[in-house]
Order: C-alpha cells, then sequence, then structure tokens
C-alpha cells in the first residue's frame, strides 16, 4: 500500500515508523527545511523559552527514551530527540524536506497528492492512503479589530515574541490565561517596566516538581480518572499540604479558581510567584482595541500601552489543501468518514489538550495503521456518519483532552493494548501504573505505582471496570485467574449506571460531561 505522510513533525515520524514496519510503502512531504514541526526552532511555531508540560519520564514514544538530561525538555532538545528517533528508525530517506503538499484529492480510485518545493516545482503522485500529521499549532487568533495604522502600540503574536530583552522599559500587557499568556507574562516579568496580563477565566498552574516528583508522576492512568470524584476542595488541601509556600501565594494572589477541574492543569513554576511578588498583575479580560491603539477592557476600563502580546490560541487548522474534506466529516476526530484511507493525525480541533504529545500521536498513528492494514476495523459508513452527526456539530464549543488517557483510548482501539476481556491482569498492570510510555508498547508491563494514587479508591474503579465486562466474560476471567471470587463479588455490587469502560472515560468539560462515546 503506497502511504503519504504529510508533514514531519512528532505525528508524521511515529506515522512513517509504524506504517513502515506494517510492511507500507511510505514517502513523507515536510514543507520545512527540517523535522520538528513546532519543535523545530527554525520553524517559527513556537516561542523562545518554550519547555514541554510532559516530563521526560512521559514525553517519549514507547520505543525510544529521551537521551536529555532536563527533567522538562527545551525546543531543542525536543527537536534533537526526534532527530535521533528519526535517524534510529531509518526514517529521514522518506522525507522530502521543503516539499509542502498543496492539494490532494480522490480520483480513478487513487489519492493524487500534488507538492511544491521552495523554488515553485510540482509534482503529483498516486498514493493508496493519506496521513495528514501537519500539525495544528501554526495559525495564531488575532482579535477582530486592530489599531488603525500609525497607532503608537506594538502588536505580535505569541510565535512572533522575540524575548523579553526587546522589552526594557516598555509598558506590556499579555493577553491570555493559558500557558503561553502565563509563559510570557513571567518572562517579561522583570525584564518590562510595566507587565499587566489579561486573564479572562482562572487556571489551575501547578509546578513542573511537586516536591521531588514529576508532576506527571503523580496519579496513574487510572488514577487521572479516580481523582476526578475526589472534591475539589479536598484536592486543593493536598496540594498546600504537598506546595504549602507555593498555595499560600496563590490564594493570596486571588488567581486560584476555587471551583475547579482537575485535570486541566498547566504546568508553569514562574507565573505565581511573578504575581506575588508584583512583577506581573492581573487585568480584567480583553475585549477590543480602540483606534489608537489602547486597549479596552471587558470592565469598560482602558489603558494604553507600548506593546501587546496576544496569546489567544489557534485557529482550527487550514485543510483547504484537501479537496472535499470537512472538518464535520472526521469519524472520531481522525478519519475522512467517507474514505477512511484519508486519515488526520492531529488532535482534535475542538479540544484543549493536556498531556504529552509523542506517546498520544504514537497511539493514533497505531490505530490508522491498524485499519489500514485490516487488523483493526471501523463501524460501516452509516455509522460514521451518525457518529460525526452527533459529535462534530459544534466545534468551537472546545473541551479537555486528556491525551495521557487517550493513549489507553486509542490503544484498546489499535490492539496494541493487552483486552481486558483476555488479559485484565497484564491491562491492570498498564492502567494503574505511572504514565510511562514504555509500559504503552508490546512485552510486559512493569508496575509502577503513582505517587497519590495510594489516597484514591484505585480498587473500587478497577471493580467497575470489571462490572462494564458482560458476566460470561468476567467468568472467563476467573477461569484464567486473571481475577478472583472476591473481585467478582465486588463487580456484582458495583450499583448501575457506575460501571466504567475500560477505556476510562473521564470528564471532558468543567460541567462535568464524560468523554465522547465510542
Amino acid at each position: 500500500m503506497r502511504t503519504v505522510v504529510i508533514g514531519a513533525g512528532p505525528a508524521g515520524l511515529t506515522c512513517i515508523r509504524q506504517a513502515r514496519a506494517a510492511g507500507l510503502d511510505v514517502s513523507c512531504h515536510e514543507k520545512r527545511e527540517d523535522l520538528g514541526g513546532i519543535w523545530n526552532p527554525s520553524g517559527g511555531g513556537a516561542y523562545p523559552g518554550v519547555r514541554m508540560q510532559s516530563s521526560r519520564m512521559s514525553m517519549p514514544f514507547s520505543d525510544h527514551p529521551p537521551g536529555f538530561a532536563g527533567a522538562f525538555p527545551a525546543q531543542h532538545e525536543v527537536q534533537e530527540y526526534l532527530r535521533s528517533y528519526a535517524t534510529r528508525y531509518g526514517l529521514l530517506d522518506a522525507v522530502s524536506f521543503g516539499s509542502e503538499v498543496v492539494r490532494v484529492a480522490k480520483a480513478d480510485g487513487s489519492w493524487q497528492v500534488t507538492s511544491r518545493t521552495t523554488d515553485g516545482r510540482e509534482r503529483t503522485e498516486r498514493a493508496d492512503a493519506v496521513l495528514v500529521a501537519n500539525g495544528e499549532l501554526w495559525q495564531p487568533r488575532r482579535p477582530d479589530r486592530h489599531p488603525a495604522p500609525g497607532a503608537p502600540v506594538q502588536v505580535l503574536t505569541a510565535a512572533e515574541y522575540p524575548g523579553a530583552a526587546g522589552f526594557a522599559g516598555l509598558r506590556v500587557l499579555v493577553v491570555g490565561g493559558g500557558v503561553s499568556g502565563a509563559d510570557l507574562a513571567a518572562d517579561l516579568g522583570t525584564a518590562a517596566a510595566h507587565v499587566d496580563w489579561s486573564v479572562r477565566r482562572r487556571q489551575l498552574f501547578l509546578p513542573r516538581l511537586i516536591g521531588d516528583a514529576y508532576n506527571d508522576a503523580l496519579f496513574s492512568y487510572a488514577g487521572r480518572v479516580a481523582v476526578e470524584e475526589v472534591p475539589y476542595p479536598v484536592y486543593l488541601d493536598w496540594l498546600a499540604e504537598l506546595l504549602p509556600e507555593y498555595m499560600a501565594m496563590y490564594r493570596a494572589t486571588g488567581l486560584l479558581p476555587e471551583a475547579g477541574f482537575h485535570g486541566a492543569v498547566h504546568l508553569n513554576d514562574r507565573i505565581v510567584p511573578a504575581v506575588h511578588a508584583g512583577d506581573v498583575h492581573p487585568v480584567p479580560a480583553f475585549a477590543r482595541f480602540a483606534e489608537d491603539g489602547s486597549v479596552e477592557f471587558a470592565d469598560g476600563s482602558r489603558r494604553a500601552y507600548d506593546a501587546v502580546v496576544l496569546c489567544l490560541g489557534y485557529e482550527m487548522p487550514d485543510y483547504g489543501f484537501i479537496e472535499d474534506l470537512r472538518r464535520q466529516d472526521l469519524y472520531e476526530h481522525h478519519f475522512w468518514r467517507h474514505d477512511p484511507t484519508l486519515a488526520v493525525v492531529n488532535t482534535p480541533v475542538d479540544t484543549e489538550a493536556f498531556g504529552t504529545a509523542c506517546p498520544y500521536f504514537e497511539a493514533v498513528a497505531g490505530w490508522v495503521v491498524a485499519v489500514l492494514t485490516g487488523k483493526a476495523t471501523l463501524p460501516d459508513a452509516r455509522a460514521r456518519a451518525d457518529w460525526c452527526e452527533r459529535h462534530l456539530g459544534a466545534l468551537e464549543d472546545r473541551r479537555y483532552l486528556d491525551c495521557w488517557l487517550e493513549t489507553v483510548r486509542l490503544g484498546l482501539l489499535s490492539g496494541s493494548l493487552p483486552d481486558p476481556a483476555v488479559d485484565f491482569a497484564a491491562y491492570w498492570t498498564v492502567v494503574s501504573g505511572q504514565v510511562d510510555p514504555a509500559n504503552l508498547g508490546p512485552g510486559p508491563a512493569t508496575a509502577l505505582p503513582a505517587v497519590l494514587d495510594g489516597r484514591l479508591d484505585l480498587a473500587g474503579l478497577r471493580h467497575r471496570v470489571l462490572a462494564a465486562l458482560p458476566e460470561h466474560v468476567r467468568a472467563r476471567l476467573l477461569a484464567g485467574a486473571q481475577v478472583d471470587r472476591a473481585d467478582l463479588a465486588a463487580a456484582a455490587r458495583v450499583p448501575v449506571g457506575r460501571e466504567l469502560a475500560p477505556w476510562l472515560p473521564y470528564r471532558q468539560r468543567e460541567s462535568g460531561a464524560t468523554g465522547v462515546t465510542p
């Protein structure tokens, strides 16, 4: 099967690796001159000083541990990691750099893929399958209204941010309460003359290290679901116990969300101390620019700045080069429902994603390749259409995506993880352990207790998963010594409606709604 991959970032590279391992004939087009996607320092996709939200423990592919020493890698370290992965598995000979795919269309039973090199030469190749892995964090959102030409204010996006040195002596506004807004506000805090930070909604920011533990080592996969049932004030009490000075500062700033969501955690070591020290000043939500370049806020106030840095997130990716593709027609956000030989290996466009990139993209690509090679199947065309109608009608209604838990769901769909209906013991070893990608690969998993799982009712959650399996499956698991009679008795006592599907549904909106049902 001739397969074309578009993009040589983390998603594209694992697509090449897995497609080749499955015996597919693969070529890849990367529009830039080097690999890495947003982790390519010369690609213009990230601001100076950006670091991964995931630690070296949870960020790598399952079959390639990192070689860098840092706990939370910087942009150049991630790119070098990706380069070492590509070199180890001989992926680079499949990649045409400086080659942008400008058109994908189905004709005469094949995909026709047209690419254009940096010197303007075009060529069209035939493919049996196309995997789109061009990333989604490329087009920054901007407000509808901009200052009039000549207004005395510099306006730039996070991707255009050159570093704090150029802002010495200036009054600066950073707009956006997410990861990039917090990063850049903290970065500017001691460099600019005055830094305001416009926050629409309070977010939960925690340090990368909790004591001696990585933040992402606190809970297992199952623990990430179980902690949602811990009352949020109790969760905050745990944090106050583990981080007494930090949480005291946080409360003093007035920025701590008192009604929150355990799963939506931003990692930032500096923004809370910066606000507490008076280096960064929270202000109301940004409303609009006035003609003269001053900023109007949601409370009706107005202030003038020398520079405004916009961290408003990103527009949905443009798939206009793919003929007839609508985002609303992507079954499970990845497969074109009309013809699943076209698949998108990007994060879903209606999400704010938390968690690590490499294992998540590895899981998506693994599912796609399993479908292409017949190892996994999709529902029929009518069922795919029904799913799209139910779930993709309001893409602007954004939800949280826990990439760690999605690796479990996708691994079960592709067959790369142990099937709980066949080998429940091996399945439970994976999901009740730390989010270590090595446990997601082939071979026996290692039991890796998470730091705070002892405070959770994981035994109860295990029995809820068992209760979700049919009774005859539980009997077979008992006969195979995968569970014991006490497990079966406990599963039988789980109230109707409290069963938990093995893919570990999790809350995706603060309202409490759980994940999309497969």
